[in-house]
């Protein structure tokens, strides 16, 4: 694979392996608290996933003008260097208030990370490597789906909640590590005022067909996405009756289908980063939430889980390329800040009906109704996808004449 030879590409994959492994570490610990040790129902977990998700969802798209100001590398320092501190925060946090307070800056800590390290393989790959370098980036951040929770059992027996942040603060600094030896191009576009600039984003994405479908599209998947999130312990607990052991291993199960699925992903490459294999993932990501989360059998589930995190790999980094690909480079800051605002905004979305339809009708019936809701969505957008014109290739370098740039400056999208 061809993004492994460019100078600084499997360091950074090392290193966000490492960071990744520190915040499950830290997430486990959050809703094991929450969950088994508080006995916290559908609405304490509706307000744990809020305060997680909430300030990404308010503050998120800001986030991408210091990224296309100052460069992806630089603000993915400044946020591992706000992790550390935050996570030093939480170790010394002894109640379930405190830690609702102290996550509510992970989400935004979180979002700046990732969408910083969304704009970097433009930066670094070739275009036809694109989809293989933003696999490979995410196999790296999800292997700690499945070492995490091991790692995330053996900290939390041996150090409790406190060694847990601890040990995510520790990972944070690896994080910085790796990307200030990074050399890396900074494409900058013309400077205004952050509301010109932030709203200069917002323009592009609406005068882009390309973008506007792929954010609608991304947008429905993420609520389904969310919506899973808050009734996952439940479904354990409630529905197959068992503990947070079984809720570990489940994620580790997810974890495997993922990073197996990323991998392969990356051998395939550049064909998948196609509209109408956005669509068809969606349309798959509701088929293997009804047979994950609609069965009181224990290993459907781990069946379904699994099929799951195979299709979280083949819709995510090919939605990600279409985003890259539909938008100016210097403008990727706030492109990809935008997709990391939508995706915290469908769990959002989805926390408040979770705690009235729970209530009402039951973690089954809410997660089958949810993902048939998405399955017609996923076919509707496979319906329009047919009209959008494959994604523009970078034949040249981002510049103030490429035809992509014209866009964030208010010309006409390409077609």
């Amino acid at each position: 694979m061809r993004p492994l030879r460019v100078p600084g590409f499997a360091l950074l994959l090392s290193g966000q392996a490492v960071n990744s492994i520190g915040n499950w570490v830290a997430i486990i610990a959050i809703w094991g608290f929450a969950s088994f040790e508080f006995d916290a129902g559908a609405g304490d977990l509706g307000l744990l996933f809020v305060a997680l998700s909430l300030p990404g969802v308010l503050l998120g798209p800001l986030l991408g003008v210091p990224i296309d100001r100052l460069g992806p590398r630089k603000t993915l320092i400044i946020a591992n260097v706000l992790g550390v501190a935050n996570a030093l925060a939480l170790s010394q946090a002894d109640s379930y208030a405190q830690i609702i307070v102290l996550a509510l800056p992970l989400g935004l800590i979180e979002a700046l990370a990732t969408s910083s390290l969304d704009a970097l393989p433009p930066r670094m790959v070739d275009d036809t490597d694109l989809v293989s370098a933003n696999a490979l980036l995410g196999s790296a951040q999800n292997v700690a789906i499945i070492i995490g929770p091991l790692v995330a059992a053996a900290v939390n027996v041996r150090w409790g909640l406190r060694g847990a942040f601890l040990a995510d603060a520790a990972t944070f600094l690896v994080g910085i590590a790796v990307a200030l030896p990074l050399k890396i191009d900074h494409v900058e576009g013309e400077r205004h005022s952050a509301r010109s600039e932030l709203t200069a984003g917002l323009s592009l994405v609406r005068r882009s067909p390309g973008l506007r479908w792929t954010f609608r599209t991304a947008t429905i998947t993420y609520v389904l996405w969310g919506l899973a999130g808050i009734l996952e312990p439940l479904y354990v607990r409630d529905v197959l009756g068992e503990s947070d052991n079984t809720f570990a291993l489940l994620q580790t199960v997810f974890g495997i289908g993922l990073v197996g699925a990323e991998i392969v992903l990356a051998q395939i490459g550049d064909r998948m980063a196609r509209p109408r294999y956005v669509a068809m993932a969606t349309i798959f990501s509701g088929a293997a939430a009804s047979i994950y989360l609609g069965t009181e059998w224990l290993l459907v589930a781990y069946v379904g889980v699994f099929l799951w995190g195979v299709d979280v790999a083949f819709f995510y980094s090919p939605a990600k390329t279409l985003l890259q690909r539909y938008s100016p480079m210097y403008a990727h800051g706030r492109i990809m800040s935008l997709n990391q605002t939508a995706e915290p905004f469908g769990s959002v979305l989805a926390a408040p009906v979770a705690v009235v339809a729970v209530g009402a009708f039951g973690v089954t019936a809410v997660a089958l109704t949810a993902s048939a809701a998405v399955v017609a969505a996923g076919f509707g957008a496979l319906r329009s996808s047919h009209q959008l014109p494959d994604p523009p290739r970078r034949t040249v370098p981002p510049g103030a004449d490429h035809s992509l740039d014209a866009v964030a400056r208010g010309g006409p999208a390409p077609l």
